[in-house]
């Protein structure tokens, strides 16, 4: 069997699921409509247009579990706001966050360090307002017994509306007020920290009533499950948004899952687990919450608006506040990119995040080693190709057992191909006659496909390394080559390994008598260009280095085949002499 056979099976097989993904993207399930756009003007919040019943805190008795949403009210004349709220723009070296004084919630987080296109001045905003493609972070207190506390749709009092964090600052707080008739103050605190991207909220509760107050906090998602993937097939097949995706994760005592958002109208979750953190998690970035009592109970919940829109939460176990007493609640909020360095240090888990499917147990050493690899020489392009060395060190000797196999076939070529004449019109004793062919002279004929059947799944792991990673995204490598998770928008890379391929076709014996796959051989070259020029740019400088590596171990093995064949007849004929 014909190790270049084997391949370009495996080529078949992913060009074949390619055409099949872009298939079910362009014919498949559709995105969901879109909001009107005239919603944006109507409510202060697209989630608040049906307000769900926040799930009781753990511990809590459902029929007396009061909503906050509902039941708390605005003191007259001690809220300076507008009805719909007011925005707080907060900047960061990182983040550029709005924060509405109507329930104090995170409308608007963009990444300053990530462009939504590559050359565009457009920012990522991972949590935004808009109906269409909703995603806010929403939180407050419910009350269990006394007097109402804010909910998420609470009016807060603040004494400015811009916050900057200013060179030397290693952290910066966000003040929200709100005092209820009775007595009950509470101050929602939003902490900044510089370098990170993580949101820390606290509440600070002083109980001013005549009587005691008893509630839980809870942190939510509001958001709309709008992928707008690409359409038609050349568009699919080469944008990179192709992969996008949204989904609900979740980390609790069942450990990590995940939930498509179409599942969770009929499946909705309800789970009671100490520690964890639940998620909304896209293709390169996530909002995560954390609650911040770790050894206490925390219910994680998911709810169906209807129209697409969901919620995914958390709310803690109850506090009591006794009358004079204060008490406090805090959660954390993680909104940025899915760095795989730095989520381990947000979460236990949040990593798990990043998905990389069957392939993780490759993927995630691959992307380790690739990392480490990169901080050698600052660049992910030279990165990959020093993997490429490292992985062709590796499998060295094993490729220098197959070659040398190789080798042996492409010596007995001739008596082969008389084989293949003269039973050309009888396969049966041919593949019998070929057999005995290759134990006489001690050839294995599947000896070179083992090294390419091994390193398959390094090809797979690396595509999804590639990818799904956000730390390849938009990286360039040199001149042309503006984003090594993109194709190559030239095609430069593809044409080469065609060339590239073409050559080593010449170094490499071929066996097979199949008119048909001998057809197939000399198309392969233009069916790689084609395989290549949709994947990964990145993933074609792994394999062009990789195929000019091999060209060089077969030359020089076939060489010194040669070289020892030729020994071998001078022997031979120098003892005939004699």
């Amino acid at each position: 069997m014909d190790n270049r056979r084997l391949f370009l099976f495996a080529v078949l097989i992913l060009v074949a699921f390619l055409i099949y993904q872009a298939w079910m993207q362009d014919y498949g399930q559709k995105p969901p409509p879109t909001a009107p756009a005239a919603a944006a003007t109507t409510a202060p919040s697209a989630a608040t247009a049906a307000r769900p019943q926040i799930p009781a805190a753990p511990g809590a008795a459902p029929a007396a579990a009061t909503n906050a949403a509902k039941t708390a009210v605005a003191p007259v004349g001690e809220i300076r706001v507008q009805a719909a709220g007011e925005p707080i723009s907060v900047r960061t070296d990182l983040l550029a966050v709005t924060i509405n004084t109507a329930g104090g919630e995170l409308r608007s987080v963009e990444l300053l360090a990530y462009p939504q296109e590559l050359h565009q001045p457009a920012r990522v905003n991972v949590l935004d307002p808009d109906p269409a493609n909703l995603l806010v972070a929403q939180s407050g207190l419910q009350t269990h017994s006394g007097p109402a506390a804010p909910g998420d749709s609470a009016l807060y009092t603040t004494n400015q509306t811009q916050y900057q964090l200013t060179p030397g600052q290693k952290t910066l707080e966000v003040v929200l007020g709100w005092k209820s008739p009775v007595g009950l103050t509470v101050d929602k605190i939003y902490t900044f920290t510089r370098g990170s991207y993580q949101i820390d909220l606290r509440y600070e509760v002083h109980n001013g009533s005549a009587q005691s107050w008893s509630g839980a906090a809870y942190a939510q998602f509001a958001s709309r499950y709008n992928i707008n993937l690409p359409h038609g097939f050349f568009a699919s097949m080469f944008s990179v948004h192709r992969y996008d995706y949204q989904r609900m994760a979740l980390d609790g005592s069942g450990g990590y899952q995940q939930f498509e958002f179409k599942d969770l109208a009929d499946k909705p979750v309800n789970l009671t687990s100490p520690g964890g953190w639940t998620a909304v998690v896209t293709h390169y970035f996530l909002t995560a919450v954390i609650p911040g009592e770790h050894n206490t109970s925390n219910l994680y919940y998911t709810q169906s608006l209807g129209d697409e829109r969901y919620l995914v939460g958390t709310i803690g176990s109850l506090k009591t506040v006794a009358p004079g007493s204060s008490a406090s609640f805090s959660d954390r909020f993680y909104v940025g990119p899915k760095l795989q360095i730095l989520l381990p240090k947000v979460a236990p888990g949040l990593q798990l995040t990043v998905d990389y499917g069957k392939f993780t147990i490759i993927a995630e050493p691959l992307f380790k080693l690739l990392n480490f690899l990169h901080g050698l020489v600052g660049n992910w392009g030279w990165a990959i190709i020093l993997l490429t060395v490292l992985v062709k060190l590796v499998f060295f000797p094993l490729n220098h057992v197959a070659f040398r196999s190789m080798a042996k076939m492409r010596a007995v070529q001739p008596r082969l191909k008389a084989l293949q004449e003269r039973y050309k019109d009888d396969k049966q004793k041919l593949a019998q006659a070929q057999m005995e062919f290759y134990k006489k002279e001690k050839i294995n004929p599947l000896g070179g496909c083992l090294p390419m059947i091994i390193q398959l799944p390094i090809f797979f792991a690396l595509y999804y390394v590639l990818v799904y990673s956000v730390e390849l995204r938009q990286q360039p490598w040199v001149l042309w080559i503006h984003d090594l998770s993109a194709p190559d928008p030239y095609f430069i890379l593809p044409i080469i390994y065609g060339l590239v391929y073409f050559l080593q076709a010449h170094v490499q014996p071929q066996i097979t008598a199949d008119k048909m796959q001998q057809r197939l051989f000399k198309f392969m070259p233009l069916i790689f260009v084609a395989f290549y020029a949709v994947f990964p740019s990145g993933l074609v400088l792994y394999y062009l280095p990789n195929s000019i590596l091999t060209i060089a171990q077969q030359w020089w093995i076939n060489r010194a085949y040669d070289a020892a064949g030729k020994r071998r007849q001078k022997d031979k004929a120098l003892k005939g002499k004699k």
